[in-house]
Protein backbone atom coordinates (compact mmCIF):
# COMPACT_ATOMS: atom_id res chain seq x y z
CA UNK A 1 0.00 0.00 0.00
CA UNK A 2 1.30 3.45 -0.89
CA UNK A 3 2.37 5.66 1.98
CA UNK A 4 2.15 9.02 0.20
CA UNK A 5 2.08 11.75 2.79
CA UNK A 6 0.14 14.45 0.92
CA UNK A 7 -2.15 15.58 3.72
CA UNK A 8 -1.32 12.52 5.84
CA UNK A 9 0.09 12.72 9.36
CA UNK A 10 1.81 9.64 10.69
CA UNK A 11 1.31 9.04 14.40
CA UNK A 12 3.64 6.12 14.94
CA UNK A 13 5.50 6.19 18.26
CA UNK A 14 9.17 6.95 17.55
CA UNK A 15 12.54 6.79 19.17
CA UNK A 16 14.89 9.77 18.83
CA UNK A 17 16.24 8.57 15.50
CA UNK A 18 13.78 6.19 13.96
CA UNK A 19 10.58 4.21 14.42
CA UNK A 20 10.20 1.70 17.24
CA UNK A 21 9.23 -0.91 14.64
CA UNK A 22 10.84 -0.76 11.18
CA UNK A 23 7.76 -2.55 9.80
CA UNK A 24 5.73 0.61 10.48
CA UNK A 25 7.35 2.12 7.39
CA UNK A 26 7.58 0.92 3.78
CA UNK A 27 10.43 -1.50 3.19
CA UNK A 28 10.94 -0.23 -0.36
CA UNK A 29 11.60 3.39 -1.31
CA UNK A 30 9.28 3.11 -4.32
CA UNK A 31 6.29 2.80 -1.97
CA UNK A 32 6.72 6.44 -0.98
CA UNK A 33 6.11 7.46 -4.61
CA UNK A 34 8.69 10.26 -4.41
CA UNK A 35 10.67 9.14 -7.47
CA UNK A 36 10.71 6.35 -10.00
CA UNK A 37 12.98 4.64 -12.50
CA UNK A 38 11.67 5.12 -16.03
CA UNK A 39 12.86 4.82 -19.62
CA UNK A 40 14.05 8.04 -21.25
CA UNK A 41 13.24 9.04 -24.85
CA UNK A 42 16.58 7.65 -25.99
CA UNK A 43 16.08 4.35 -24.20
CA UNK A 44 18.26 5.26 -21.21
CA UNK A 45 17.07 4.59 -17.66
CA UNK A 46 16.24 7.73 -15.70
CA UNK A 47 15.56 8.52 -12.06
CA UNK A 48 12.60 10.90 -12.27
CA UNK A 49 10.88 12.86 -9.50
CA UNK A 50 7.13 12.70 -8.93
CA UNK A 51 5.23 15.79 -10.05
CA UNK A 52 4.49 17.02 -6.52
CA UNK A 53 8.08 16.61 -5.31
CA UNK A 54 10.14 19.82 -5.20
CA UNK A 55 13.93 19.73 -5.74
CA UNK A 56 16.03 22.18 -3.76
CA UNK A 57 19.69 23.11 -3.23
CA UNK A 58 21.81 24.35 -0.35
CA UNK A 59 24.12 27.26 -1.09
CA UNK A 60 26.99 25.63 0.84
CA UNK A 61 26.33 21.87 1.17
CA UNK A 62 27.57 19.30 3.66
CA UNK A 63 30.54 17.21 2.50
CA UNK A 64 29.96 13.45 2.24
CA UNK A 65 32.98 11.84 0.57
CA UNK A 66 32.36 13.74 -2.68
CA UNK A 67 28.92 12.19 -3.13
CA UNK A 68 26.56 14.39 -5.14
CA UNK A 69 23.09 14.90 -3.64
CA UNK A 70 19.63 15.25 -5.07
CA UNK A 71 17.54 17.00 -2.41
CA UNK A 72 13.75 17.12 -2.49
CA UNK A 73 10.74 18.10 -0.38
CA UNK A 74 7.15 16.96 -0.59
CA UNK A 75 5.01 19.56 1.14
CA UNK A 76 1.70 18.37 2.61
CA UNK A 77 -1.35 19.83 0.92
CA UNK A 78 -2.51 23.20 2.32
CA UNK A 79 0.07 23.13 5.12
CA UNK A 80 3.02 25.44 4.28
CA UNK A 81 6.35 25.72 6.07
CA UNK A 82 7.00 28.76 8.27
CA UNK A 83 9.96 31.12 7.85
CA UNK A 84 12.49 31.34 10.69
CA UNK A 85 15.59 33.51 10.50
CA UNK A 86 18.23 31.69 12.53
CA UNK A 87 16.87 28.14 12.74
CA UNK A 88 15.80 25.67 10.06
CA UNK A 89 12.41 26.46 8.57
CA UNK A 90 9.45 25.08 10.52
CA UNK A 91 7.88 22.33 8.40
CA UNK A 92 4.42 20.93 9.19
CA UNK A 93 3.60 17.29 9.96
CA UNK A 94 3.35 15.33 6.75
CA UNK A 95 6.47 16.87 5.18
CA UNK A 96 8.87 14.38 3.59
CA UNK A 97 12.43 15.49 2.84
CA UNK A 98 14.67 13.23 0.77
CA UNK A 99 18.37 13.29 0.00
CA UNK A 100 19.69 10.88 -2.64
CA UNK A 101 23.45 10.31 -2.60
CA UNK A 102 25.01 9.38 -5.92
CA UNK A 103 28.27 9.49 -7.89
CA UNK A 104 28.73 10.34 -11.57
CA UNK A 105 30.75 7.72 -13.45
CA UNK A 106 33.81 8.12 -15.66
CA UNK A 107 33.70 6.61 -19.15
CA UNK A 108 35.34 3.44 -17.80
CA UNK A 109 32.58 3.07 -15.17
CA UNK A 110 34.67 4.19 -12.19
CA UNK A 111 33.20 6.71 -9.75
CA UNK A 112 33.97 10.41 -10.15
CA UNK A 113 35.14 12.13 -6.97
CA UNK A 114 34.48 15.73 -7.94
CA UNK A 115 33.67 18.78 -5.87
CA UNK A 116 29.97 19.62 -5.68
CA UNK A 117 28.83 22.89 -7.18
CA UNK A 118 25.30 24.10 -6.53
CA UNK A 119 23.92 24.40 -10.05
CA UNK A 120 20.18 24.79 -9.94
CA UNK A 121 16.91 23.26 -8.89
CA UNK A 122 15.30 22.19 -12.15
CA UNK A 123 13.53 18.89 -12.76
CA UNK A 124 16.63 17.00 -11.63
CA UNK A 125 16.24 13.69 -13.44
CA UNK A 126 19.34 11.50 -13.26
CA UNK A 127 20.64 9.47 -16.20
CA UNK A 128 21.54 6.09 -14.70
CA UNK A 129 23.82 5.17 -17.59
CA UNK A 130 26.50 7.38 -16.04
CA UNK A 131 25.30 7.58 -12.43
CA UNK A 132 25.74 5.27 -9.43
CA UNK A 133 22.95 5.57 -6.86
CA UNK A 134 24.14 4.80 -3.30
CA UNK A 135 21.40 5.66 -0.82
CA UNK A 136 18.35 7.84 -0.25
CA UNK A 137 17.72 9.20 3.24
CA UNK A 138 14.25 10.35 4.24
CA UNK A 139 13.38 12.76 7.01
CA UNK A 140 9.69 12.41 7.81
CA UNK A 141 7.91 15.05 9.90
CA UNK A 142 5.61 13.29 12.34
CA UNK A 143 3.19 14.95 14.75
CA UNK A 144 5.82 14.70 17.51
CA UNK A 145 8.99 15.42 15.51
CA UNK A 146 11.23 14.07 12.76
CA UNK A 147 12.29 10.52 12.07
CA UNK A 148 15.14 9.42 9.78
CA UNK A 149 14.90 6.47 7.38
CA UNK A 150 17.90 5.33 5.27
CA UNK A 151 17.20 3.40 2.04
CA UNK A 152 20.11 1.68 0.24
CA UNK A 153 20.00 1.17 -3.55
CA UNK A 154 20.52 -2.32 -4.95
CA UNK A 155 23.09 -3.35 -7.53
CA UNK A 156 20.47 -3.30 -10.29
CA UNK A 157 19.76 0.35 -9.51
CA UNK A 158 16.00 -0.15 -9.64
CA UNK A 159 15.03 -0.14 -5.95
CA UNK A 160 16.24 0.97 -2.53
CA UNK A 161 15.54 -0.96 0.68
CA UNK A 162 15.16 0.36 4.24
CA UNK A 163 18.27 -0.28 6.36
CA UNK A 164 17.51 0.83 9.92
CA UNK A 165 20.81 -0.74 11.07
CA UNK A 166 22.82 1.23 8.51
CA UNK A 167 25.40 -0.10 6.10
CA UNK A 168 29.06 0.23 5.14
CA UNK A 169 29.89 0.09 1.44
CA UNK A 170 33.46 -0.22 0.16
CA UNK A 171 33.87 2.14 -2.79
CA UNK A 172 36.67 3.47 -4.97
CA UNK A 173 36.77 6.49 -7.22
CA UNK A 174 39.07 8.79 -9.15
CA UNK A 175 39.50 12.47 -8.33
CA UNK A 176 40.11 15.32 -10.75
CA UNK A 177 43.87 14.82 -10.61
CA UNK A 178 43.58 11.18 -11.73
CA UNK A 179 44.34 9.75 -8.30
CA UNK A 180 42.28 6.75 -7.17
CA UNK A 181 40.91 6.62 -3.63
CA UNK A 182 39.45 3.55 -1.92
CA UNK A 183 37.17 4.35 0.99
CA UNK A 184 34.30 3.04 3.09
CA UNK A 185 31.02 4.84 2.56
CA UNK A 186 28.88 4.91 5.71
CA UNK A 187 25.08 4.69 5.67
CA UNK A 188 24.21 5.80 9.23
CA UNK A 189 22.20 3.64 11.60
CA UNK A 190 19.46 5.01 13.85
CA UNK A 191 21.92 6.11 16.56
CA UNK A 192 24.45 7.66 14.17
CA UNK A 193 21.82 9.83 12.51
CA UNK A 194 21.05 11.29 15.94
CA UNK A 195 24.70 12.16 16.54
CA UNK A 196 24.30 14.89 13.92
CA UNK A 197 20.57 15.65 13.89
CA UNK A 198 20.05 15.85 17.66
CA UNK A 199 21.42 19.38 17.75
CA UNK A 200 19.80 20.20 21.10
CA UNK A 201 20.64 17.60 23.73
CA UNK A 202 18.05 19.01 26.11
CA UNK A 203 15.19 17.97 23.82
CA UNK A 204 16.80 14.80 22.49
CA UNK A 205 14.82 15.11 19.27
CA UNK A 206 15.97 15.13 15.67
CA UNK A 207 16.21 18.55 14.08
CA UNK A 208 16.93 19.67 10.53
CA UNK A 209 20.37 21.00 9.61
CA UNK A 210 20.39 22.13 5.98
CA UNK A 211 17.08 23.85 5.08
CA UNK A 212 17.71 27.21 6.76
CA UNK A 213 16.87 30.65 5.41
CA UNK A 214 20.55 31.48 4.81
CA UNK A 215 21.12 28.25 2.87
CA UNK A 216 17.99 28.66 0.72
CA UNK A 217 18.37 32.39 0.08
CA UNK A 218 20.30 32.13 -3.17
CA UNK A 219 19.13 32.62 -6.74
CA UNK A 220 18.82 29.35 -8.65
CA UNK A 221 17.14 28.24 -11.82
CA UNK A 222 13.97 26.29 -11.09
CA UNK A 223 10.92 24.97 -12.89
CA UNK A 224 9.28 28.39 -13.12
CA UNK A 225 12.32 30.55 -13.87
CA UNK A 226 14.97 32.04 -11.59
CA UNK A 227 14.57 33.49 -8.10
CA UNK A 228 15.63 32.63 -4.59
CA UNK A 229 14.17 29.36 -3.40
CA UNK A 230 12.49 31.17 -0.51
CA UNK A 231 10.74 33.54 -2.89
CA UNK A 232 9.70 30.67 -5.14
CA UNK A 233 8.29 28.68 -2.23
CA UNK A 234 6.37 31.71 -0.94
CA UNK A 235 4.91 32.34 -4.41
CA UNK A 236 3.79 28.70 -4.63
CA UNK A 237 2.13 28.84 -1.20
CA UNK A 238 4.65 26.45 0.36
CA UNK A 239 6.14 29.04 2.76
CA UNK A 240 4.62 31.71 5.01
CA UNK A 241 6.17 34.56 6.99
CA UNK A 242 8.84 35.54 4.46
CA UNK A 243 10.00 39.13 5.24
CA UNK A 244 8.99 41.80 2.76
CA UNK A 245 12.54 43.19 2.73
CA UNK A 246 14.81 40.71 0.90
CA UNK A 247 17.90 42.38 2.38
CA UNK A 248 16.80 41.36 5.88
CA UNK A 249 17.04 37.66 5.02
CA UNK A 250 20.41 36.09 5.91
CA UNK A 251 22.45 34.38 3.20
CA UNK A 252 25.70 32.55 2.64
CA UNK A 253 27.88 32.41 -0.51
CA UNK A 254 27.10 29.75 -3.08
CA UNK A 255 29.80 27.10 -2.75
CA UNK A 256 32.46 27.19 -5.43
CA UNK A 257 35.57 25.04 -4.98
CA UNK A 258 37.81 27.52 -6.81
CA UNK A 259 36.31 30.76 -5.45
CA UNK A 260 38.82 33.05 -3.74
CA UNK A 261 36.57 35.97 -2.71
CA UNK A 262 34.68 36.41 0.58
CA UNK A 263 37.06 34.01 2.33
CA UNK A 264 35.72 34.52 5.86
CA UNK A 265 32.07 34.19 4.80
CA UNK A 266 32.80 31.03 2.84
CA UNK A 267 34.83 29.50 5.68
CA UNK A 268 32.15 30.29 8.25
CA UNK A 269 29.42 28.86 5.99
CA UNK A 270 31.40 25.62 5.55
CA UNK A 271 32.05 25.33 9.29
CA UNK A 272 28.39 25.99 10.06
CA UNK A 273 26.97 23.25 7.82
CA UNK A 274 29.70 20.68 8.56
CA UNK A 275 30.45 21.36 12.22
CA UNK A 276 27.93 23.83 13.66
CA UNK A 277 25.22 21.26 14.42
CA UNK A 278 27.50 19.85 17.16
CA UNK A 279 29.66 22.85 18.02
CA UNK A 280 26.96 25.12 19.39
CA UNK A 281 25.92 26.07 22.95
CA UNK A 282 23.17 23.43 23.13
CA UNK A 283 24.84 20.82 20.92
CA UNK A 284 26.69 17.56 21.62
CA UNK A 285 30.11 19.30 21.53
CA UNK A 286 29.16 22.19 23.83
CA UNK A 287 31.67 21.03 26.47
CA UNK A 288 34.50 21.82 24.04
CA UNK A 289 33.80 25.56 24.30
CA UNK A 290 34.37 25.74 20.53
CA UNK A 291 31.29 27.11 18.77
CA UNK A 292 31.24 27.01 14.97
CA UNK A 293 27.58 27.69 14.19
CA UNK A 294 26.60 30.67 12.03
CA UNK A 295 25.23 32.79 14.89
CA UNK A 296 28.54 32.87 16.79
CA UNK A 297 30.25 36.27 16.75
CA UNK A 298 33.07 35.86 19.29
CA UNK A 299 36.41 35.01 17.67
CA UNK A 300 37.52 33.51 21.00
CA UNK A 301 34.63 31.01 20.95
CA UNK A 302 35.35 30.38 17.28
CA UNK A 303 38.77 29.18 18.38
CA UNK A 304 41.12 32.16 18.00
CA UNK A 305 43.98 31.55 20.46
CA UNK A 306 41.72 29.07 22.32
CA UNK A 307 43.50 26.13 23.97
CA UNK A 308 41.70 22.77 23.86
CA UNK A 309 39.58 21.66 26.82
CA UNK A 310 41.29 18.26 26.73
CA UNK A 311 44.65 17.60 25.10
CA UNK A 312 45.25 14.43 23.12
CA UNK A 313 46.00 13.10 19.66
CA UNK A 314 43.31 15.33 18.23
CA UNK A 315 45.45 18.41 18.87
CA UNK A 316 48.33 17.20 16.71
CA UNK A 317 50.61 18.80 19.31
CA UNK A 318 49.20 22.25 18.55
CA UNK A 319 48.31 24.75 21.28
CA UNK A 320 45.30 26.59 19.86
CA UNK A 321 42.21 25.82 17.82
CA UNK A 322 43.05 28.77 15.54
CA UNK A 323 46.58 30.16 15.41
CA UNK A 324 46.30 33.38 13.32
CA UNK A 325 48.57 33.28 10.30
CA UNK A 326 49.55 29.64 10.91
CA UNK A 327 47.04 27.10 9.54
CA UNK A 328 49.23 24.05 10.02
CA UNK A 329 49.75 25.00 13.68
CA UNK A 330 45.99 25.18 14.27
CA UNK A 331 44.03 22.29 15.80
CA UNK A 332 41.01 23.01 13.58
CA UNK A 333 43.09 22.60 10.42
CA UNK A 334 44.77 19.46 11.77
CA UNK A 335 41.45 17.73 12.45
CA UNK A 336 39.86 18.67 9.12
CA UNK A 337 42.99 17.40 7.34
CA UNK A 338 42.95 14.03 9.11
CA UNK A 339 41.19 10.75 8.25
CA UNK A 340 42.15 9.00 11.50
CA UNK A 341 38.97 7.96 13.36
CA UNK A 342 40.01 9.44 16.72
CA UNK A 343 41.35 12.67 15.22
CA UNK A 344 39.27 13.74 12.24
CA UNK A 345 36.43 16.21 12.33
CA UNK A 346 33.67 15.93 11.38
CA UNK A 347 33.92 12.49 12.94
CA UNK A 348 31.04 10.93 10.98
CA UNK A 349 29.91 11.02 7.38
CA UNK A 350 33.30 11.01 5.70
CA UNK A 351 36.32 8.82 5.07
CA UNK A 352 38.09 11.29 2.76
CA UNK A 353 39.46 14.81 3.15
CA UNK A 354 37.62 17.57 1.31
CA UNK A 355 40.71 19.18 -0.19
CA UNK A 356 38.85 22.26 -1.46
CA UNK A 357 37.50 22.98 2.02
CA UNK A 358 40.92 22.41 3.58
CA UNK A 359 42.37 25.00 1.19
CA UNK A 360 39.60 27.44 2.13
CA UNK A 361 40.06 26.97 5.88
CA UNK A 362 43.82 27.31 5.47
CA UNK A 363 43.40 30.60 3.61
CA UNK A 364 40.99 31.92 6.26
CA UNK A 365 43.35 31.11 9.15
CA UNK A 366 46.34 32.53 7.27
CA UNK A 367 44.45 35.82 6.84
CA UNK A 368 43.45 36.14 10.52
CA UNK A 369 45.19 39.17 12.07
CA UNK A 370 47.24 39.25 15.26
CA UNK A 371 49.08 36.54 17.14
CA UNK A 372 48.51 34.30 20.15
CA UNK A 373 50.51 34.85 23.34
Amino acid sequence: MSRRLTGLILVTALTACGPNEPDDYPEQLSEWELMEISDGPDGSRQLVLAGDVVPYELATPLFSDYAQKLRTIRFPEDAPARYREDEPLAFPPGTVISKTFYYPRHADGSLQLTASTAAGVGDHSLDLSDTALIETRLLVRESDGWTALPYVWNAEQNEATLRIQGDIRPLAGMDETGQTHAFHYLVPNRNECGSCHITDERSGKLRLIGPTARQLNAVFEHRNGASTQLQHWAEQGWLTGLPDDPDSIPSVPVWGPSATDRTEERARAWLDINCGHCHRPDGPADNSGLFLHAAETSMARLGRCKPPVAAGRGTGGNRFSLQPGAPEQSILYHRIASTEPDVMMPELGRSLVQQEALTLISRWIAELPGACP
